[in-house]
């Protein structure tokens, strides 16, 4: 099957961007809402926490650290324990957009609204959202849902809102301002939760030429806003993920190393540096704990973060791109399998390694107008399965005109599928699309 032609791949990159713009909308619903002191930092030193004598050093552990989006930040929704909770776009004319759930138990998807014969067009919706200029990010910590409203740092409007934090009970009632923002402040991702606090990268635009960057919580309860240590904005510090209870921060290393570093919450001033790599090499892939790169033997290898136990996948040669007409592009790891694309001019083919030295083609392929896409697995439902996204529909939806007509415009809609782990590695289609 041939990779997308540029009609198709437009199409599809667009439905992805706008569900990405989506993925951020700041609501225009002040119902039930408080609003706290904008995030404010004096404290420059890093947290530091010291055992207490009484207490044994062995029995005392950290929560566990989860990446709420993959390590490029890209939103696809809130994970709860029972199901997604995403942004769907409307053709509505205020721009207006809906929170939906992906109920995993019944395979079915709602608008995030319980009122009998709701429009959902309208504030009095709880599912109901009007997107701002940086867009709001659907986000499960502990009981709650949160919100993260960003304002875009490429619009200098005077009436777009400062970057703030919602934050609702799970069935989308009690919407409340959890956090504001200054400004000239702006929240990046990925960002990361321990069930209690919400852990990211708080940007500061001092002037036209610099910023200051913070590795910052906030406490999801009581939204108070915490300082944890600076992230030096010339070594381009930031986010990539986390493993157990370790932060995973992406550094320039010096002119020609970037490196892969892990931060201890416990003491923020200890790191460790994981691993390394030439600025010019392909990037390495990031998993659950696991990272794929490209070694000096030419083959493919899985690292494990935790145990530092590295294989090379040797069943499968890298082609050497500048004799070769074929580029390979891994596209997702878990522990013990990579999936891979290879590309031989505008035939695409792909593959399945693992770590016990076998290598498949890997058939959960979605069709786009003649071209193909994978089953992307979105976040593990529990350790044995994963949540795909399987496709997507254009649904045609009404939009009124400011002379009073109207028009039809198409509305994109991804396609859900819960499926077993070991049935996706095996291309094993065993699973229904939600509906």
């Amino acid at each position: 099957m041939t990779c997308k032609s540029s009609i198709a791949h437009i199409i599809f990159v667009f439905t992805l961007l706008l569900a990405a713009f989506l993925s951020g909308c700041s609501t225009a619903d002040t119902q039930n809402t408080s609003i706290r002191e904008a995030a404010d930092f004096t404290q420059h030193e890093p947290i530091s926490s010291e055992v207490p004598s009484n207490l044994d050093s062995q029995h005392i552990s950290s929560p566990e650290i989860v990446s709420l989006q993959k390590q490029d930040g890209y939103v696809w929704g809130g994970y709860g324990k029972d199901g997604l909770y995403y942004i769907r776009s409307s053709a509505r004319a205020d721009g207006s957009c809906n929170i939906m759930y992906v109920d995993y138990s019944s395979g079915k998807v709602f608008y995030l609204c319980a009122q009998a014969n709701c429009t959902h067009n309208n504030s009095s919706c709880s599912s109901y959202i009007v997107p701002g200029s940086g867009g709001v990010s659907p986000m499960v910590v502990g009981e709650k849902l949160i919100l993260v409203c960003q304002k875009s740092p490429y619009v200098g409007s005077d009436e777009d809102k400062p970057s703030h934090i919602i934050t609702t009970d799970l069935d989308g009632s009690n919407r409340t301002v959890l956090a504001q923002f200054k400004a000239n402040q702006f929240l990046e991702k990925p960002m990361l939760s321990d069930g209690n606090y919400l852990y990211f990268r708080l940007t500061t635009q001092v002037d036209a030429t610099t910023e200051e960057a913070d590795l910052v919580r906030i406490d999801c309860s009581s939204g108070k806003v915490e300082f944890l240590r600076s992230m030096d904005p010339t070594l381009n510090e930031r986010i990539w993920g986390s493993f157990g209870d370790k932060i995973l921060v992406y550094r320039y290393m010096d002119d020609n190393t970037v490196g892969l570093v892990s931060w201890d919450l416990n003491n923020t001033s200890t790191e460790e540096v994981l691993f390394t790599w030439n600025a010019n090499d392909s990037y390495p892939l990031l998993g659950d704990a696991v990272l794929s790169y490209i070694g000096d033997d030419g083959y493919f290898h899985l690292k494990n973060l935790q145990s530092k136990e590295d294989i090379s996948l040797s069943q499968y040669s890298i082609p050497v791109s500048d004799i070769s007409n074929i580029s390979v592009t891994p596209l997702f790891v878990d522990d013990g399998h990579l999936l891979i694309r290879e590309l031989r001019d505008s035939e695409c083919t792909y593959y399945v390694l693992d770590t016990n030295g076998n290598i498949q083609t890997f058939d959960l392929l979605y069709d786009v107008d003649g071209d193909s896409d994978i089953f992307y697995p979105i976040t593990s439902v529990d350790e044995n399965r994963y949540l795909v996204c399987c496709g997507f529909s254009v649904q045609n939806e009404a939009s009124s005109l400011d002379d009073g007509s109207s028009t039809v415009l198409p509305v994109p809609d991804r396609l859900y599928a819960i499926i077993d782990k070991n049935d996706y590695w095996h291309s094993v289609k065993d699973s229904q699309v939600f509906e």
